[in-house]
């Protein structure tokens, strides 16, 4: 009998205990490799989308503003959270609405959303400025903030967005 026990092959119990710690390490590890790749994804994303988007509205603003004519509103001196102005045929507005920021060309009535899906703007105001001699009077400084709606572990990437520009003479 003792001979036919010896001749069985198999695992003892002591050599499945190590093998499934061994086991249960590796896969914690990877586990924990997988997440942190994760996280990284989500943080480049939402850093990506806030950037970007920034980045646009900031270059749309400064575009449309140097080829208009006329800054209808906000009045001298005045902080307004919507912008409206001419290019002496078609007249825009930019105003915020339910967290998007939106152009809307006042002649054909199409509106634009300048931020994309993956990002919010809570906050936005333009302010019109002079120089001291009072003279230009067609400079608006813009001032916005831009959250992103991926969420990251340690939350939403929020940026603040300011710039100046100018009608050309």
């Amino acid at each position: 009998m003792k001979n036919n026990l010896k001749k069985q092959k198999g695992f003892t119990l002591i050599e499945l205990i190590v093998f499934m710690g061994m086991f249960s390490i590796l896969i914690l590890a990877l586990f924990q490799l997988l997440v942190s790749v994760f996280d990284v994804q989500l943080e480049a994303q939402s850093t990506a989308s806030v950037t970007q988007d920034g980045r646009y509205i900031l270059n749309r603003f400064a575009y449309d503003v140097k080829n208009s004519t006329t800054i209808i509103s906000p009045n001298l001196g005045a902080t307004s959270q919507s912008l409206v102005m001419s290019d002496g045929t078609t007249t825009y507005t930019y105003s915020l609405s339910s967290g998007n920021l939106n152009l809307t060309n006042n002649t054909t009535g199409i509106t634009d959303q300048l931020n994309s899906i993956n990002t919010t703007v809570p906050d936005l105001s333009f302010l019109r400025l002079s120089d001291t001699n009072g003279k230009n009077i067609n400079t608006i400084t813009v001032t916005f903030t831009l959250n992103s709606k991926t969420i990251r572990r340690n939350g939403a990437n929020t940026e603040n967005f300011k710039t100046t520009a100018g009608i050309r003479k």
